[in-house]
């Protein structure tokens, strides 16, 4: 480790314990003082809530610490191709708002897929609340990993022991104060999320010349090379790879996610739904433009003296708490407002997280089971008992993400091969007025296997460090302390369908579904089969017998 890279100061755990404070304060504000008892406010904050916390929620259970850490240090390494998303954010907004959302309120569901046990059959919404649990449990644990990881960085406190302490601080709060006290400690804490990326976009820039050398240095260093159009499939620096793989990706997190779905139902009325998506679309590229300047301010920093060549650094998420801490020696307090917002946008998330799977596990699952009079006396104490179990298991499962060397790959494949599944059956229910239970149910179990194939010997590959993708130049020459360069195997002659982006995994789930589902049903159909409107996209409408 570098020498002159600074460590934790009295004044940086107090802005940190601030944040961490207030967040815990709002959960026993809404716990105790303003009781959230019964599924309506546990579940939904009573239909009551404003659109710009509602919106803040959205944005900052979305932009999770993997966005803001992972993300700088992927542009450090492969360039600014992910400033597509600017563009395609806010068009998965409007998509959502105007061609799903108004079917998912029509139906009148707390839990989003017993939407589509009205549209399909008892079995699909098993089947994809399911997939839908365990894609939370995959994503839950590194999402407390990263800033775990910034926090071990800064303080030389390890993982083991943070990880701990604030999953249940999360839980603790996120149990007793529902869906209010998420949304409120969303809004807190996307406050300091933003004011964490300012603080570091501003510091960041004068410690290597001001804006206008990032912006040199990253044309000389081919950071901003983003207008590459070739269609490769197998090349993650295209405009194809996000325009149509990255932003399929990020549209499942709206379009099929439980979570997003409960927060538009906690407004009144479809038009503020509607306003809640469409400002979440803009909000959201707003903060992916910030991470991309991140990702560059890190290349100029580091231009001639790459810390992931000497070693200086062991992963690519740690990069950006390294980037925070070597620049804070002139800064007091810059390294606790930059942990603040890291653990803000992670803690946010996963507190949704929680009551999302609290929603899920009761409704879909539970429900069913449970007398009425067990439902009236007991909800509230069943919901907070999921919350806390589940918790728990992500928390134990933190460890084992320590053996993951690169996030947003391993993020993107794994949760494509369940999430492109489940967005496929989503348009299927929405979009396609053809499609039956057997085409759904089918189409989403090949898809799984199919992907599952695809993922699995992506990830064989690049686990045994034989697949890696090409990084822009990287240099090491302006060093001035000893180093090893450690050395990768290139790339061998792989089956294709194993080189093919990880961004591209969800596309390929949800094209995969829709194809198989729409095929499946026609072969299955009945001429008897009536489909209710209501549950179908108005656009749509025009296709029904």
């Amino acid at each position: 480790m570098n020498e002159n890279v600074a460590r934790f100061e009295w004044y940086d755990y107090a802005a940190f314990s601030v944040m961490i404070i207030v967040s815990v304060t709002i959960g026993i504000y809404f716990g105790i003082i303003k009781k959230q008892n019964n599924k309506m406010e546990y579940l939904l904050g009573g239909k009551s809530m404003s659109v710009i916390p509602v919106t803040l929620s959205l944005i900052t259970s979305t932009v999770s610490g993997v966005t803001l850490m992972a993300y700088p240090a992927d542009i450090y390494k492969y360039g600014s191709n992910i400033l597509w998303l600017c563009i395609m954010l806010p068009i998965n907004g409007f998509i959502y708002s105007y061609v799903f959302l108004p079917v998912y309120l029509k139906a009148e569901v707390t839990s989003l897929y017993e939407y589509l046990e009205k549209r399909f059959s008892s079995s699909c919404r098993i089947l994809v609340s399911f997939l839908f649990i365990l894609m939370m449990v995959s994503f839950g644990p590194v999402i407390i990993y990263i800033p775990s990881l910034a926090f071990k960085q800064a303080t030389g406190i390890d993982v083991i022991v943070v990880a701990p302490i604030i999953c249940t601080l999360c839980i603790f709060y996120t149990t007793i104060g529902g869906i209010k006290a998420v949304i409120w400690t969303d809004t807190f804490q996307f406050c300091a999320t933003v004011l964490s990326i300012i603080a570091i976009i501003t510091v960041g820039s004068i410690s290597v010349g001001g804006i206008k050398t990032v912006w040199d240095t990253s044309l000389a260093g081919r950071r901003l090379d983003i207008f590459n159009f070739k269609f490769d499939v197998t090349s993650r620096d295209t405009v194809w790879s996000i325009v149509c793989g990255a932003s399929t990706n990020w549209g499942t997190f709206i379009i099929c996610h439980q979570g997003e779905f409960q927060k538009c139902r906690s407004v009144p009325t479809l038009s503020k739904a509607r306003l809640c998506v469409i400002l979440y679309g803009f909000g959201s590229a707003i903060l992916i433009l910030l991470t991309t300047i991140n990702g560059n301010i890190l290349y100029a920093k580091y231009t001639k003296c790459d810390p992931l060549s000497t070693n200086q650094v062991s992963r690519d998420d740690q990069l950006l708490p390294y980037f925070v801490l070597d620049i804070s020696n002139s800064i007091p307090g810059l390294a606790g407002v930059f942990i603040a917002g890291i653990f803000s946008a992670a803690l946010s998330t996963f507190s949704s997280m929680l009551n999302t799977a609290a929603s899920v596990i009761y409704e879909d699952f539970l429900l069913r089971f449970l007398s009425e009079e067990t439902q009236e006396k007991r909800e509230g104490v069943i919901l907070k008992t999921i919350v806390v179990c589940f918790g728990i298991i992500c928390t134990l499962l933190v460890f084992v993400v320590q053996l993951i060397t690169e996030i947003v790959p391993f993020l993107s494949t794994i949760q494509g091969l369940i999430g492109g599944s489940m967005l496929g059956i989503m348009v299927l229910a929405v979009m396609i007025p053809v499609a039956n239970s057997k085409g759904a149910f089918s189409g989403v179990i090949v898809t799984v296997i199919f992907v599952s194939w695809i993922a699995s010997g992506r990830l064989w590959y690049t686990v045994n460090n034989m697949y890696n993708d090409p990084v822009k130049p990287m240099s090491v020459e302006a060093c001035e302390f000893s180093y090893n360069i450690t050395t990768t195997q290139n790339k061998e002659d792989i089956f294709i369908m194993y080189r093919i982006s990880f961004w591209y995994t969800h596309l390929i789930g949800c094209t995969t579904t829709v194809i198989i589902g729409t095929i499946v049903s026609l072969l299955t159909k009945k001429r008897d089969e009536v489909v209710n409107k209501n549950l179908i996209s108005p656009i749509f409408h025009r296709f029904l017998d």
